[in-house]
């Protein structure tokens, strides 16, 4: 529009000039006017057409700067469909970490299944002490139908024949039970044996996985890595566009500043020229106001997307920080949970290595008192074919009550070494209990620390204190402690008293410090009765003249 309103002001002002042409050879003055008016509007065409090339290269700026806030809006929104791919690929990692963590509670659980199959083999011991209790009380009514035999040797010849035929088929019966006992013993052997194969087999697994676990979060860290320099390239291109809207503002202000001088000066030369002048002006400088008005409503329009594209940045790197924030505390908790594993596996791998060792030389001390009972059963059965040979004799040829005495006499001490036998054999078995409870608690104590979660109890605490309790030989049976009447009632009292003694003596073994307090007790005790009774002088009474 404003060429077309140019060229008509041109042509306006042609006509002008042509219709004052014969005015001008009649009054040369007016010519002359008409001369200086010319050469004042030619110079404000080329004014004017200086002003429309810096509105033109304006234009041109202008479209190169929506060019630029284009190509910056496309990169904002690359890197937001980058920061949702990162949110993808964190909602990824974060649902691999679940799923780590539930198959670490799965092998958790399988620890507790594997202490809870230790609980049972732990039961099978107590059966096993039991059956060597029974045995050990059949060994005593032995004893028992031993002596009364004895004292009824007296009788009769034929009596104590048939006695010594009844001891010796227990005696058989005895030895028929030892052999049972160690085959269980030697099965349960087996049977412990395999499920710490299969413990071995399983910590593997769980090595395994650890391993696994470690890789994914490698590959996750990595991929934080990468996504934390895209945010600092998109970054460096949002500085950059900053940059160049600021240089762009500075020019734009400094083009309007130029603008408004020419229009001011403009305004100060027209009020000497003509009419016309003033018209051409006027029009000229509305058009030129017009345009710095569209100007700066676009220069308002930039300026607000500048500001929104800032708060959209600033936004968006308020969530990359708290998202890797998160991400690296994530990142940290998985490094300790790996660390706490490791240290755990570590321990679980010395004790097993342990508790192997202490294996082998159970075996091996197994091995060692099964042949050495394997020989004296040897003894004692030739010296019972010898008895029998003896009594087979002493039948044809009628020997001595002497003879025959003697003869009962050693047949009491092979029963009494048979006894110190069985109970070497159950004070051992007692020693390896223990170890193997002390063992189990020692790995509870390690499971618990290390998983730091719900560890499965293998016995109660009454359960195993009454296994210990089982353990540790009473002074009397339960079938004495059964007898009516006032001895009964002594003999249950006493294995009480003895009972809770042996509970005492086991806490005190087991917490050194009790030990510790109970000793000062005692002594200080000691010391405060001793200092009583030395200084302790009772009153003396006197009585009263008057006799009372």
């Amino acid at each position: 529009e404003t060429p077309d309103s140019s060229d008509s002001g041109l042509g306006a002002q042609g006509d002008g000039m042509k219709d004052s042409s014969p005015s001008a050879v009649a009054n040369p003055s007016l010519s002359a006017n008409d001369d200086f008016k010319s050469h004042e509007l030619s110079n404000l065409r080329l004014e004017n057409q200086l002003l429309r090339n810096e509105v033109q290269s304006l234009n041109q700026e202008m479209a190169s700067l929506i060019q630029r806030s284009k190509e910056t809006q496309e990169e904002l929104n690359k890197s937001r469909e980058r920061v949702e791919k990162w949110n993808v690929d964190h909602s990824k990692s974060d649902r691999m970490v679940r799923e780590l963590r539930a198959q670490v509670d799965d092998l958790t659980e399988a620890v507790g299944a594997k202490d809870s199959q230790l609980a049972v083999l732990k039961v099978r011991l107590q059966e096993a002490d039991q059956l060597l209790s029974a045995r050990t009380e059949a060994l005593e009514a032995l004893q028992s139908e031993k002596s009364r035999i004895i004292q009824d040797h007296s009788e009769g010849s034929s009596l104590q024949n048939q006695a010594l035929q009844t001891l010796q088929e227990r005696l058989r019966d005895a030895d028929s039970a030892l052999k049972r006992e160690q085959e269980s013993y030697k099965q349960m052997q087996n049977e412990f044996a395999a499920r710490l194969s299969k413990m071995e087999t399983e910590r593997q697994n769980l090595a395994e996985g650890i391993t696994v676990a470690e890789r994914k979060y490698l590959d996750e860290k990595r991929r934080a890595d990468e996504l934390q320099q895209q945010v600092k390239l998109t970054k460096n291109h949002l500085e950059s566009a900053k940059q160049e809207l600021t240089d762009y503002k500075q020019k734009a202000t400094r083009i309007l500043q130029s603008k408004e001088k020419l229009i001011n000066s403009l305004k100060e030369g027209s009020g000497i020229e003509g009419l016309d002048s003033n018209t051409a002006s006027t029009m000229e400088l509305e058009e030129l106001r017009h345009e710095r008005d569209t100007q700066r409503e676009e220069i308002q329009k930039l300026m607000g997307q500048i500001q929104q594209m800032r708060t959209e940045l600033q936004d968006m790197e308020t969530q990359q920080v708290s998202e890797a924030e998160s991400v690296r505390e994530q990142l940290q908790d998985l490094q300790e949970q790996i660390a706490a594993h490791k240290m755990a596996k570590q321990e679980s791998e010395a004790e097993l290595e342990r508790q192997k060792q202490e294996l082998r030389y159970t075996e091996e001390e197994l091995y060692r008192t099964k042949n050495t009972l394997q020989s004296r059963i040897k003894d004692r059965e030739e010296e019972i074919q010898k008895l029998r040979n003896q009594l087979t004799n002493k039948a044809l040829s009628s020997s001595s009550q002497t003879e025959l005495e003697n003869r009962l006499h050693q047949l009491t001490e092979t029963l009494i070494q048979k006894q110190t036998m069985l109970e070497s054999l159950s004070t051992e078995k007692n020693s390896l209990v223990y170890q193997l409870e002390r063992l189990e608690q020692q790995l509870k104590a390690i499971q618990g620390t290390s998983t730091n979660g719900p560890s499965i109890n293998m016995a109660g605490i009454d359960g195993a204190e009454g296994a210990r309790m089982r353990n540790v030989p009473v002074l009397f049976s339960d079938m004495d402690t059964n007898m009516a009447g006032m001895y009964g009632r002594v003999r249950k009292a006493a294995s009480s008293i003895d009972q809770f003694s042996i509970r005492l003596g086991i806490f005190l073994r087991r917490y050194p410090i009790a030990r510790v307090f109970v000793i000062i007790y005692m002594a200080l005790l000691h010391l405060w009765v001793m200092i009583v009774l030395l200084t302790y002088t009772p009153e003396m009474h006197h009585d009263s003249p008057s006799g009372r």
